[in-house]
């Protein structure tokens, strides 16, 4: 994408600790209507990029002070879609590949040709819009399904906040687990969106005060499945779906959908199975009152080994019962929940 196609000039940032090549492409690509910064160092380029947050950098590799492959490092962790183009007289094939690993957009052997800089910026810059672009449509689509789930659980008031709740004594779990940040970023959005299927389900049903019939137990049942036929076109969401799906599997084969067993049962499912469970003791239904924290605690144990991890079990109840004694309850910031003043009661959630 060209700098004359925007409405305003794009910054480059060019880190290089020769000053002739510095200020070529200085010159070069303000020529061409980029808006240039310079830096002779890593860590002076380090510190512009963190006031100014620029969409494009340009790096040697060998600078004084920070190396080219540790500003990379830093620049995707401050702003992951800023491009970073690599520049080096040092080429070798380890040190292309590494850079690519890190988040290089591309690696280019000094002496270079400006019209291959001019090219490779373009298309840079053009996959960083094609990369925010689908950010936003993705963003879109989940504020979607987060509007869905919210109509679902305002159908209900004793279900307010339930999604959210799941979501953050999942999240719990995961650190205790120092799971990748990947996981935990599946985890997080499969938490959210774990009933979305139940939009499909009646009212009468979801609400009903009394033991439901086998007819409408069986309904209840379709709703991982039908969770999944809602989300399976968003592939940004491909990584939920087994949490999804699998998340009323118990650990000894006897849940639903797939009677799906022990390990065979996706991580994340099993720590959403004992989040969704906790929570949905502690809470509120139409059909009883929220149970206490140790009810809910003596329930997860009873069932460990059955519907669930029993290693899963045992961590979560080591995290509500830290050393010292007593319960560590989970703490909510829902105002809008019936039993708001006092969070803290059944497993088998449907």
């Amino acid at each position: 994408m060209k700098a004359g196609e925007r409405g305003s000039r794009i910054e480059v940032l060019v880190a290089d600790d020769e000053s002739s090549i510095a200020e070529s492409l200085r010159a070069f690509l303000e020529g061409i209507g980029y808006q240039v910064s310079t830096a002779a160092d890593g860590r002076e380029a380090l510190a512009l990029f963190k006031e100014r947050l620029m969409p494009l950098v340009i790096s040697d590799i060998n600078m004084p002070l920070l190396g080219g492959h540790e500003l990379l490092r830093e620049i995707k962790a401050v702003a992951p879609e800023t491009e970073v183009i690599i520049v080096t007289g040092f080429a070798t094939v380890d040190g292309a590949v590494k850079a690519i690993k890190d988040g290089a957009y591309d690696y280019i052997i000094k002496p270079f040709r400006i019209a291959t800089i001019q090219h490779t910026v373009e298309k840079a810059l053009n996959h960083r819009a094609l990369i925010l672009e689908n950010l936003r449509l993705q963003e879109n689509s989940l504020n979607v399904l987060r509007t869905m789930v919210n109509v679902l659980e305002q159908r209900d008031s004793y279900t307010a906040g339930h999604s959210r709740r799941v979501t953050e004594i999942a999240l719990a779990i995961a650190a205790r687990l120092d799971l990748p940040e990947q996981e935990v970023k599946t985890l997080r959005l499969a938490g959210m969106i774990h009933d979305v299927g139940k939009i499909g389900i009646e009212d009468m049903i979801l609400r009903k005060p009394g033991r439901l019939t086998d007819e409408e137990f069986a309904a209840i049942r379709t709703h991982p499945e039908r969770g999944v036929q809602i989300i399976e076109p968003l592939d940004f969401l491909k990584g939920a779906l087994p949490i999804v799906r699998y998340h009323h599997e118990c650990f000894d084969g006897s849940g639903y959908p797939a009677g799906l067993a022990g390990e065979a049962i996706p991580l994340g499912a099993r720590i959403v199975a004992i989040a969704d469970t906790y929570d949905a003791i502690t809470s509120s239904r139409a059909y009883r009152r929220a149970r206490s924290q140790e009810t809910a605690l003596a329930e997860i144990v009873r069932c460990s080994g059955s519907q669930f991890d029993p290693q899963l079990a045992s961590l979560f109840v080591e995290i509500c019962r830290p050393p010292g004694g007593g319960c560590a309850p989970f703490t909510f910031e829902d105002a809008d929940h019936p039993d708001a003043a006092a969070r803290v009661g059944e497993p088998l959630s449907t």
